[in-house]
């Protein structure tokens, strides 16, 4: 599997672990959505906001694959921005925001299947992590995504986007050296 699926992979796994834990801590099954569904009594909003590229500088990872030294061009550092949105009658979506955040509060590292380790946790589990967003962010992050207006709290995960380009590293194996004196 290419790597490049990562969002996904980051995503879905967010989904099992907010539904795990809501399930921990309400007792009951709470339906985790990729997109709003106006059928759904309460429901949480899991929402991919966007991406936004890292400051930081990464360095090209060398690596051996089937006996080859090889340079792989070096990875983007990435940011993926989330909206978790709850959805049901007041005050019970307060509850459902409480519940979340003690949720990502408990479990902020990835907990990755094992397919998943390979594409998101190659270079370091990622951690979900707390983002402040003002009344007026959340309100215009409804209205873009089409939306119900509801209690919300961002969250990022920082993950790296790894290249596809490699090099092979060529290796003296042999150096010969001639010493000759030379007449003039």
């Amino acid at each position: 599997m290419q790597q490049f699926v990562v969002l996904k992979s980051i995503t879905l796994t967010l989904q099992r672990m907010l539904e795990r834990g809501l399930v921990e801590a309400l007792g009951r099954e709470v339906p985790v959505v990729l997109r709003y569904d106006p059928s759904l009594d309460e429901q949480v909003g899991l929402l991919h906001v966007g991406v936004q590229r890292r400051g930081e500088v990464l360095d090209r990872e060398f690596e051996v694959e089937d006996g080859v030294e090889q340079f792989r061009n070096p990875p983007i550092g990435l940011r993926a921005q989330y909206l978790l949105s709850t959805w049901a009658l007041p005050p019970e979506d307060q509850v459902l925001l409480g519940a979340v955040l003690r949720v990502m509060h408990d479990n902020s590292r990835l907990d990755l299947s094992q397919e998943d380790e390979d594409l998101v946790g190659y270079s370091g589990v990622p951690e979900a992590s707390l983002d402040t967003l003002t009344v007026s962010e959340h309100r215009e992050l409804a209205t873009a995504l089409g939306v119900p207006f509801g209690p919300s709290v961002g969250y990022f995960v920082d993950f790296n986007l790894r290249s596809a380009v490699s090099t092979p590293i060529k290796r003296v194996r042999e150096r010969v050296t001639d010493f000759r004196k030379i007449e003039g």
